[in-house]
């Protein structure tokens, strides 16, 4: 039997050779290059990326994206390059998170690194063409476009009208403000040349008159509206002198296949390495609000473009930074929208902070007309507790008996909800020295009724104990060496098909490269689902790193044992069908045999 395994797995490696060989000219599986490419970065510095990591101990954690975390249960092991979920089970190296962070495929997540580190790779051409490609180059064809005309003689007064509002010339070109013209159809009689006319009004720059198609966008200046990567996939088009006084102050972009105003935050492309280094994001309303404090010198914002923060947008945030200022319009309308904000903040456990701004102004206004005094306000942004405190202040006169009691009812519900014991203890405190009333009072008035917690039961598999010595077995070939060795010598088959799969596969790896890497190993399986899964399962098992001989021999004996058990099954199954006595006697002495090297090795 191990002859026949030793002649497949011979064959196995031989075609994966071959196959390596014939695509080493585009680049396609050549794992030396890609391992090359993998070590070229650090799996930390990567993640960090994308979402915060906070070291404690050796590894770094951060809130799994890959599930619905509250907590930070995502472990990142710098030593060995890979990371883990300890509550769904994701695991893998810095390609495998890059796939499943931006839906690529393996091979452009490898491109990803290799562009970070500046190792040439190249794949080949995608024959999957994006079927949404034609808007995106519609897109980059008008704004080419609108930046022209606002550089052009016609644009002079809308260049007048950003320098008035004190948008200079750098801001102007990195946020690629542009302008559209007086005209009906001048983008669309360009693209006309190019593009049928179902693609030009699914765009969204262009609409379907009653004879002929139509600009949307005329005599407007123009605000491009980016995706996560930034590209420009919408607009916002604002009047700017007398001839729109008809006109809408704003038209913004309507929904189409690349543009999802409540799955985009504006600026995040840019927002993504400025929030890492400052360890906080701002979030404000609307676009001109995000330029303004960019300009200002704050690069860590985002905008919600004037909606609602959604789930969606909450969990864009979360992969930004734990720490969030809310600054959204001064006004009853903001106030509005920082309530709902703050509460789907909370749904993912994040409590942020608040900035308010007086005279109801907006960010943009409030910046033009108090300068520095901004900073001020992002320095001592106030905390939850803070917010609401001066929410329910503002329209009660604490003099009064009447609402001195109608605030400290509403803050003691407040903090009946605080879930900090410290934060809690503090606030009854504050409450008690406002209001007069005694602290014990006010304990005896929080709701004593504690939420009951149903624990949920998660689907945990039970494994024989032959299995778990097959996982053992398989964890510490992982480690070292000297065990594949042992694996080679001593195991004739696994019993398990997963683990019997990714075991021969990673003595195939260690007989091609002559070493075991863990991480190196995850993009050599990378296509093979099966052993991906079962590489997930080894790597959360809760075994020490080190190991001992006795310890392999035990679980080598495991395995053993159930393969003899599983024979000598096998010949008492075929010994009752038997009619020949002679054969009857050999298959009973073979069944015996077995079942008695089985129970030896108990």
């Amino acid at each position: 039997m191990r002859a026949i395994f030793l002649f497949f797995g011979k064959i196995k490696k031989e075609i994966l050779k071959f196959c390596r060989i014939l695509f080493i000219g585009s680049g396609i599986l050549n794992n030396e290059l890609i391992n090359e490419i993998r070590k070229s970065v650090n799996i930390v510095d990567v993640i960090s990326s994308y979402m915060p990591l906070t070291k404690k101990g050796k590894n770094y954690f951060g809130v799994c994206p890959f599930h619905d975390d509250h907590s930070p249960s995502m472990s990142v092991a710098e030593d060995k390059q890979i990371y883990k979920c300890f509550s769904c089970g994701e695991s893998g190296n810095v390609f495998t998170f890059i796939e499943k962070y931006e839906n690529v495929s393996f091979l452009e997540a490898v491109k990803k690194c290799a562009d970070l580190s500046g190792i040439e790779f190249s794949y080949g051409k995608s024959d999957r063409k994006n079927h949404n490609q034609d808007l995106y180059d519609i897109y980059k064809f008008a704004s080419k476009l609108y930046q022209n005309n606002l550089h052009s003689k016609e644009g002079k007064e809308a260049r007048d009208y950003l320098k008035k509002r004190k948008l200079d010339d750098n801001i102007i070109k990195e946020f690629e403000i542009g302008l559209s013209l007086n005209n009906a159809s001048i983008l669309t009689d360009a693209l006309k040349k190019k593009y049928d006319e179902k693609t030009l009004i699914k765009s969204g720059l262009v609409s379907e008159g009653e004879y002929n198609l139509y600009d949307i966008y005329r005599n407007r200046i123009m605000f491009p509206l980016y995706d996560l990567s930034g590209n420009i996939v919408g607009y916002n088009g604002r009047i700017y002198n007398s001839n729109n006084k008809n006109d809408s102050k704003y038209i913004n972009s309507k929904e189409t296949p690349i543009f999802k105003k409540g799955e985009l935050l504006f600026n995040y492309h840019r927002a993504k390495k400025e929030a890492r280094e400052y360890k906080f994001v701002i979030v404000v309303e609307g676009q001109i609000d995000a330029i303004r404090l960019y300009q200002a010198g704050y690069r860590n914002v985002v905008a919600s473009l004037g909606t609602a923060i959604t789930k969606e947008h909450a969990m864009l945030l979360r992969k930004l930074s734990n720490n969030i200022i809310l600054c959204f319009d001064g006004d009853s309308a903001g106030e509005k929208a920082t309530n709902a904000a703050i509460k789907e903040l909370a749904n993912l456990a994040i409590e942020p902070k608040i900035v308010r701004l007086e005279e109801s102004l907006d960010p943009d206004e409030y910046i033009l007309k108090y300068g520095d005094k901004f900073k001020d306000k992002i320095d001592n942004a106030l905390n939850i507790m803070q917010y609401k405190e001066s929410i329910i202040k503002k329209n009660i006169d604490l003099s009064k008996t009447e609402d001195l009691a109608l605030y400290a009812n509403e803050m003691i519900k407040e903090i009946n909800a605080i879930n900090d014991d410290v934060l809690k203890e503090i606030s009854i405190n504050k409450l008690a020295s406002e209001t007069n009333l005694d602290v014990k009072f006010i304990k005896s008035k929080l709701d004593k009724k504690k939420e009951i917690k149903i624990p949920i039961k998660k689907n945990i598999i039970k494994y024989s104990k032959y299995e778990k010595s097959e996982q053992a077995l398989i964890y510490y070939m992982l480690k070292s060496i000297d065990v594949i060795k042992i694996y080679e010598k001593k195991i004739t088959f696994m019993p398990t098909d997963r683990y019997r799969k990714l075991a021969l596969k990673i003595d195939c790896f260690y007989k091609e490269f002559g070493y075991i890497d863990v991480a190196d190993f995850m993009s050599y399986i990378n296509s093979d689902d099966i052993s991906i899964n079962a590489l997930s399962e080894i790597l959360n098992l809760d075994l020490n790193d080190s190991y001992d001989e006795e310890a392999i021999l035990d679980y080598l004996n495991n395995i053993k044992s159930y393969n003899d058990k599983t024979l000598s099954n096998k010949y008492k199954k075929e010994l009752k069908e038997e009619v020949s006595l002679e054969k009857k006697i050999e298959l009973a002495n073979k069944a015996i045999e077995y079942k008695i090297r089985s129970e030896s090795n108990e």
